[in-house]
C-alpha cells in the first residue's frame, strides 16, 4: 500500500518548505548586514568604489567627488602608481575652489581632504593593463577616526 497525501498534508508540507527557505534566506542576510556594519580593518573588503562610512576605495583613472567639511565639494583622483620595494600611489586632490595637489604616499602615509586626515590603508596594484590600480583611504589617520 502507497501512501498518498491529501490536499492538507501537501499544504502543510508545501508551508513547512516555505517557512524553511525564509528562515535560511533571512539568516544569510542578517549574516551579511553584520558584516557590512563591522568597523574599517584590514582583512575586510572595501566597498568597489566610493565612500562607506570612513573608507574610501580610489580606481585608477576614476574621479571621486565628495563634501568637505566645509559643505564645498572635493574631487579626489587615483592618478598613478609606483611599484618597487615600497609601493606608492599618486592620488590628486581638487578642492571646488582651487587648485588641484598632487600627493604621492605609501602604505600607512597620509593626507589631509577636505580639512581633515585620511590614511592610506590598502594599495592594490594591478599587473596588467587591463586591470586599473587602486586605494583605500581610511578616516582620521592612525586612529582609525576614533
Amino acid at each position: 500500500m502507497t501512501f498518498t497525501p491529501g490536499p492538507r498534508t501537501a499544504r502543510a508540507l508545501s508551508t513547512a518548505l516555505l517557512g524553511a527557505v525564509l528562515a535560511l534566506t533571512g539568516a544569510a542576510c542578517g549574516g551579511e548586514a553584520e558584516t557590512e556594519s563591522e568597523t574599517a580593518s584590514s582583512d575586510s573588503a572595501a566597498p568597489d568604489l566610493g565612500q562607506n562610512l570612513d573608507r574610501i576605495r580610489l580606481t585608477e583613472g576614476v574621479s571621486y567627488t565628495m563634501e568637505d567639511g566645509s559643505g564645498g565639494m572635493v574631487t579626489i583622483r587615483l592618478t598613478g602608481h609606483e611599484k618597487g620595494d615600497e609601493p606608492s600611489v599618486e592620488i590628486s586632490v581638487a578642492p571646488e575652489e582651487g587648485p588641484a595637489a598632487e600627493h604621492t604616499l605609501r602604505l600607512g602615509e597620509e593626507l589631509e581632504i577636505g580639512g581633515e586626515p585620511w590614511r592610506v590603508s590598502e594599495i592594490g596594484l594591478s599587473d596588467s593593463s587591463s586591470q586599473p590600480s587602486s586605494a583605500t583611504l581610511t578616516r582620521g589617520g592612525e586612529d582609525g577616526g576614533e
